[in-house]
């Protein structure tokens, strides 16, 4: 008599752990129906293809195709995401590195131009220079890609290491230590001293310096990550600006039209993806400049498009460019578990089709959270 409830117990204990299992099971399997709908919409809506490869068309709206090299090193992180869930192939990855071949500075220089525009008459114009912050995706999507295809018979190895070499040669401050803004930022412009904090990203620096053997890197991260520091404690809200001024000793941020528009100086579209670029790394110091601006976010009754490095709203409207870099920040820690729920409606609601940037970011996000 005394055994049937120890079976009694395990028979519910076993029905209890089916049934948990059966939930853990359904969560995941809607995790990844997600994932895979926003990628087929993402892909539908931006990816384009032509003689010199596949690209992601910037201006939706617009009769000629541009491609930004900012865009394209997104690009080919969201399609090695999807090649890791089975929904992509190496030549569809492939069809990005071609393009990225295709249009680099020359053959010399593998910096990729920052701008390419497709004319109704055929014809293709090239910008001359480049823009570091999607050189430096380029270069950590060509070294993943060495990972995920070690036996290819693409060499991204040998291009990954070139990139950094040129990154390293053409977009670093060796006055400041710092990488510049683009290869156009020479020695003799007024522009050498100018950062974008945002590219500032402190786990690519460090798979750079291991994939490379070059301690470089880790200097590099060291000084950049003091940068950030600094403007971190300018303000009580932690905020940094799209772009900022590293010179004398001095970090500044940018004033008013300094740079590209009237948001230089204050929490922009630019800036709006360092949440996302640092809650990758494990460094304490990037976790507490990471902190103090969630802690400010968090505080937030809604999370609007840019804001005044004091904290002031910019706008009275969400976007998703800037919604979706906190959300991924959010769901590294349990006390931004109320980040997690109010953000989440970047995910939940339809890629528009025409929002290149808030849509591309939505996507490679909802992408790598699952790389907890």
């Amino acid at each position: 008599m005394r055994k049937r409830p120890a079976i009694m117990w395990s028979l519910l204990a076993l029905i209890f752990l089916g049934y948990v299992a059966a939930v853990l099971l359904n969560i995941e399997d809607n995790q990844i129906k997600v994932e895979k709908n926003v990628y087929q919409q993402w892909r539908s809506a931006y990816v384009k293809e032509n003689a010199e490869g596949a690209f992601v068309k910037t201006n939706p709206k617009g009769k000629n195709d541009i491609s930004l090299s900012e865009g394209h090193g997104y690009g080919m992180l969201i399609t090695l995401q999807a090649v890791k869930r089975g929904w992509a192939t190496e030549k569809d990855f492939y069809d990005f590195y071609r393009y990225y071949e295709n249009f680099r500075i020359s053959q010399e220089n593998p910096l990729m131009s920052w701008r390419q525009t497709f004319k109704e008459d055929n014809t293709i114009e090239k910008e001359k220079t480049n823009a570091t912050d999607g050189d430096l995706d380029i270069a950590y999507a060509l070294i993943a890609a060495s990972k995920q295809w070690p036996d290819s018979s693409t060499d991204y190895k040998h291009a990954a290491k070139s990139l950094l070499l040129a990154i390293k040669k053409r977009n670093y401050n060796a006055t400041n230590k710092l990488l510049t803004v683009g290869d156009w930022a020479t020695k003799d412009s007024e522009s050498y001293a100018l950062i974008r904090p945002s590219d500032i990203i402190p786990s690519y620096f460090d798979t750079f310096a291991s994939f490379s053997g070059d301690t470089f890197w880790r200097t590099l991260k060291t000084n950049s990550v003091d940068v950030l520091e600094t403007l971190s404690k300018q303000h009580k809200t932690g905020l940094i600006p799209d772009f900022a001024w590293v010179q004398n000793k001095t970090v500044t941020p940018a004033k008013k039209d300094q740079v590209a528009d009237a948001n230089d100086g204050n929490y922009g579209a630019n800036a709006c993806r360092i949440p996302w670029r640092l809650a990758s790394s494990k460094d304490k110091d990037v976790n507490q400049v990471l902190s103090k601006m969630m802690n400010f976010f968090l505080k937030e009754k809604v999370i609007t498009e840019g804001y005044t490095l004091s904290g002031k709203s910019l706008s009275s409207s969400p976007a998703k460019n800037f919604s979706a870099p906190i959300l991924y920040a959010a769901q590294q820690k349990e006390a931004y578990g109320n980040l997690v729920n109010s953000q989440s409606w970047v995910i939940e609601d339809e890629l528009s089709g025409k929002d290149y940037y808030g849509d591309t970011l939505t996507t490679l996000i909802t992408m790598q959270m699952k790389q907890k």
